[in-house]
């Protein structure tokens, strides 16, 4: 496909409904706490530079940057909206964070430019050519021997999540259809297929979200 022609889904399905994100996802357990998570994983070490691809409202870039204020933090994201809240909660709270807006599947770094790259609940609004070059790109920017953390939704693993993703299969939006890949497993073999050397550290997340850790050998 061609990426170009692709539009970006808001973080919550419509550009209205923004706003409310922060508070959304801390009611379903995605927010602070679920950013500390991919961070562990990340095991963060002094003076590392590090890219969040869809960083969103900044969340986890603040967090990860109060953890270790060493680190160089930056984050990109397509949505506008999302970043202009970024910055607003960046300037309150006084930390050097970076934002810009840029598309995940087209990265406006070098390569080899950083030593973590995360990324939480994105992938899921992806078309599937689209995953698979967005994976590309990051490879491409991260340094030997740089990790990945890939925080999203997969195969669900209890009675009720299957059941939820069962019912929303039947609902015909591009949302449900860019998901598919994240339900039927298939994020690991694409992160294979773009070089990673794939994991999974830790329990999964209640919501069936598995933390995949992609090392670039």
């Amino acid at each position: 496909m061609d990426s170009t022609n692709y539009q970006p889904i808001p973080a919550l399905g419509k550009d209205s409904l923004t706003p409310l994100f922060d508070g959304f996802a801390e009611v379903l357990g995605l927010g602070v706490a679920f950013k500390k998570k991919v961070i562990e994983r990340a095991q963060l070490q002094h003076g590392e530079r590090l890219l969040d691809v869809g960083c969103g409202t900044a969340t986890l870039l603040m967090a990860a940057k109060a953890h270790d204020p060493s680190i160089e933090a930056i984050g990109i994201d397509s949505d506008e909206r999302g970043l202009t809240l970024a910055r607003k909660k960046i300037t309150a709270s006084k930390l050097t964070v970076e934002v810009m807006q840029a598309r995940a599947e087209q990265l406006p770094f070098p390569a080899d430019s950083f030593d973590i790259v995360t990324s939480t609940l994105i992938f899921h609004h992806l078309p599937t050519e689209v995953k698979k070059l967005a994976m590309q790109e990051i490879y491409r920017v991260l340094k030997p021997g740089g990790r990945f953390v890939l925080a999203d939704f997969g195969q669900p693993q209890s009675v009720l999540l299957k059941t939820l993703f069962a019912l929303g299969t039947l609902l015909p939006s591009r949302e449900v259809m860019y998901a598919r890949d994240n339900q039927e497993g298939k994020l690991p073999l694409f992160l294979a297929e773009a070089g990673f050397a794939v994991t999974e550290p830790g329990p999964r997340h209640k919501w069936s979200i598995p933390f995949l850790l992609g090392s670039k050998e």
